[in-house]
């Protein structure tokens, strides 16, 4: 069976980016190079044949999912390291790829470090393979030997069914995915000090959650209160 996953949410409203932005202004300059976009690879350079490792960075630009425009057709594995099916489809996939020479791209996703990746396209079990073709995408859940993938990849997969390929993340969600990798990557790296410091940000954030919540609700109380009042006072002047 593969392995079930459950990814962490992004926040729906934009507005807690202020919060985050604000709170976390101390580290920009240790993270903002994280933030920023990663310098792409341009397709041309993809070597045939081989097993092509795909990032949040490259995804759109090599592959064109969205669009199916010139890059041509994408076998891609969405995997974690950990995994054991993964790594025991590891020589099936080199296999692969130097079979679909020239025809069909294949590529991998490392989901754990690409997790924008892994919400856009709904991955909860690993290994995911997907072929991308022409804007549509297709699920392999077949054997996974490199035969029967094969034939999948060159028309196969016109007898499942096809979805169309999610639109990419919007910017202040990507920016959340950003944030997130970076307070991970402090936290694997960073010092008891530094963590006691990240540990006093999320106080803050849970803080500031319950502080806008009880604002909030007297806000609307007020409001109903002062609504109450008015209407007391309209019908008083009514029956006068």
């Amino acid at each position: 069976l593969d392995v079930a996953m459950t990814w962490p949410v992004a926040p729906s409203m934009p507005c807690s980016l202020l919060l985050i932005t604000t709170l976390l202004s101390p580290l920009l300059p240790e993270i903002l190079p994280s933030l920023l976009p990663n310098p792409v690879v341009c397709a041309k350079h993809i070597l045939p044949g081989r097993v092509w490792n795909l990032t949040s960075s490259n995804f759109e630009h090599d592959t064109q999912a969205s669009t199916g425009a010139t890059t041509g057709d994408w076998f891609v594995k969405f995997y974690a390291p950990w995994c054991g099916h993964c790594k025991a489809l590891a020589p099936q996939w080199e296999k692969l790829a130097k079979e679909l020479k020239k025809k069909v791209m294949v590529a991998q996703v490392d989901v754990t470090r690409n997790r924008m990746l892994g919400q856009r396209f709904g991955i909860t079990g690993f290994p995911t393979l997907i072929l991308f073709t022409k804007g549509k995408m297709y699920k392999y859940s077949g054997i996974r030997t490199a035969g029967k993938m094969k034939e999948f990849a060159l028309g196969g997969y016109v007898q499942t069914n096809s979805e169309n390929v999610p639109p990419e993340l919007p910017s202040w969600e990507v920016f959340m995915f950003k944030i997130l990798a970076v307070y991970e990557e402090l936290r694997e790296k960073s010092s008891a000090a530094s963590l006691g410091f990240i540990a006093f940000i999320g106080a803050c954030l849970a803080a500031l959650s319950v502080l806008f919540h009880i604002l909030l609700c007297n806000c609307m109380r007020s409001k109903k209160r002062v609504q109450i009042r008015e209407h007391a006072e309209k019908k008083k002047k009514k029956d006068d």
